[in-house]
């Protein structure tokens, strides 16, 4: 389906328990690829091991947060097989809230997950593919990475954006010496990810709403042919689906009117669903 580009390559998915993560394995082993699938929930990988059919998938446990868990990781696959072809750093949570209500506990594990996480796996695997002269680092993100004044998803939108400069930066950098680099930044996909997202000081309704609207995004297997047709043709931004590039493209031609839109959102989520604070 992508010309062969993943078949035989040694890769590793972060995340790879539940949704993109898992969407991302299975596909990845069915086009020849041999997959590591680590997760910090050594169940849910090993579910997505059992899922795979031509078993090429292997579980492995990872707090992506923890570098030096990263390292053992990577230094097992490298002693393995001699090498690491591409890694898919993946795994992500969600806050949201308004910020006066998101104490700095939250932000921490955002920020450790969704920035870190990125990170620890880019430049572990950054190092290992210098000494090979190639390979390619895939950083999931977010249209929320490319779009200002996301009310309401501070901690998301804020670490999001620094894996989207983080890659494109590392891009520029990587490739003279052999290196691909390339950002995710889908729009909403049908995952779990409103279900098990951290919401301070809202109500039932707010998570009941969250879940509806990430229910109404595209199928996991149409947003991994994207993502897997946008890394083989090593495009710097994956952006889909169509509607995420519109509404990108429209935030930053109407500011002003997006701005004013956004703080409408914001009243809303006060009179709907904030919780009262004494």
């Amino acid at each position: 389906m992508y010309n062969n580009y993943f078949q035989h390559k040694i890769i590793l998915v972060t995340g790879g328990g539940s949704g993109i993560g898992r969407g991302l394995c299975l596909q990845l082993a069915a086009e020849g690829a041999i997959v590591f699938c680590t997760d910090i929930d050594l169940t849910k990988a090993n579910e997505t091991v059992s899922m795979a059919i031509n078993g090429n998938v292997i579980s492995q446990n990872l707090d992506v947060a923890i570098e030096a868990k990263f390292e053992t990781v990577i230094a097992e696959i490298v002693n393995r097989y001699g090498r690491l072809d591409l890694i898919f750093n993946n795994a992500g949570i969600a806050v949201s809230g308004e910020i006066r209500d998101i104490d700095i506990s939250q932000w921490k594990k955002a920020i450790d997950v969704n920035f870190y996480g990125v990170l620890n796996g880019s430049q572990i695997a950054y190092r290992q593919m210098l000494k090979q002269g190639s390979g390619q680092i895939v950083n999931i993100a977010s249209a929320a990475g490319l779009v200002d004044y996301l009310g309401l998803m501070a901690p998301y939108s804020v670490t999001k954006h620094a894996v989207v400069n983080y890659t494109k930066i590392l891009r520029l950098e990587a490739k003279a010496l052999g290196i691909k680099a390339n950002v995710v930044c889908p729009g909403f996909i049908s995952t779990s990810i409103g279900a098990n997202a951290i919401n301070p000081n809202a109500n039932r309704q707010w998570n009941d709403y969250a879940i509806e609207l990430v229910a109404k995004g595209i199928s996991i297997e149409k947003a991994i042919n994207k993502i897997l047709a946008g890394v083989a043709a090593n495009k710097e931004v994956i952006i889909f689906p169509f509607q995420a590039k519109i509404i990108y493209c429209v935030t930053q031609l109407f500011t002003g009117l997006y701005k004013m839109t956004m703080q409408k959102v914001v009243k809303d989520y006060r009179e709907k669903y904030r919780l009262p604070t004494s």
